[in-house]
């Protein structure tokens, strides 16, 4: 039999991992979801290649996987059949044969993530959403986030990383709306940086409660800066949200996986 390569989409809740990607020590979802193609089809060299690396702490409404395996079990098959061997915190939504051409990370032509605000304390969201004690004003902060739409250098945004080239990036939106008690920052661009969206959402946060202007976010634009790193929001209230691939649409509501009333 030849392999085959499939296309996964996973769901997760990233707080009790190191993040993503297969760390020396520490717990990772794709460390956990190679365990579970292993044991599920019994190739011992079974991996996999995400569409991006989230940090530790960060979760995925629809994170994509891309693999090759030998085996006879039909997509739905396969994929009840990973999900029975990987912990209640992960799961596979579904399991599509692609061409071998395709690749999770390469193939991919934007991603949004989706960063949860939480305008109240409560009990249960800690892991889940950043609780923001100050007034928000909802209109400043989306007037701040239409300024970082277009191709604009992110490098105020980002930690280093020495396997980037280039830290310009097409934001194609900035949306931002209240349901409940709960504040939805959505940020769809063609990639993100190390750290990029958290330290967006922060500098919003800051704008929105009066620390910061709109001149001092083109500010961060033009010429580099510590304060968008420092200011960055918490890794928990930080959900990628969706992969998006050459044709297809992009979402235009927001249904975030807890309410707050």
């Amino acid at each position: 039999m030849r392999r085959k390569r499939y296309k996964l989409t996973i769901e997760y809740d990233g707080s009790r991992y190191r993040g993503w990607q297969v760390q020396p020590s520490g717990r990772t979802i794709q460390g956990e979801l190679i365990a579970a193609l292993r044991a599920a089809t019994g190739s011992a060299d079974a991996t996999c290649t995400g569409a991006g690396r989230t940090d530790a702490g960060v979760h995925a409404l629809g994170q994509v996987a891309h693999t090759d395996l030998i085996t006879r079990l039909e997509p739905a098959d396969l994929c009840a059949a990973i999900n029975e061997h990987l912990p209640a915190d992960i799961h596979v939504l579904s399991v599509e044969p692609v061409s071998h051409t395709f690749d999770a990370r390469r193939s991919a032509v934007a991603r949004s993530y989706l960063y949860c605000i939480a305008l109240r304390r409560s009990a249960f969201i800690k892991n889940y959403a950043w609780w923001v004690r100050s007034p928000l004003d909802l209109e400043r902060m989306q007037s701040a986030g239409e300024l970082l739409e277009g191709m604009h250098d992110f490098r105020s945004f980002a930690k280093p990383d020495p396997g980037v080239r280039s830290t310009r990036v097409m934001v194609e939106q900035v949306h931002i709306e209240q349901q409940g008690m709960l504040v939805l920052v959505r940020i769809t661009a063609s990639h993100f940086l190390w750290h990029m969206a958290r330290a967006i959402v922060g500098t919003l946060v800051g704008v929105g409660s009066g620390q910061l202007s709109d001149d001092d976010v083109v500010a961060y634009l033009r010429s580099p800066s510590a304060e968008p790193l420092r200011n960055a929001a918490p890794a928990a209230g930080l959900y990628l949200e969706r992969v998006y691939y050459k044709g297809e649409p992009r979402i235009s509501t927001i249904a975030p996986i807890l309410r707050l009333t």
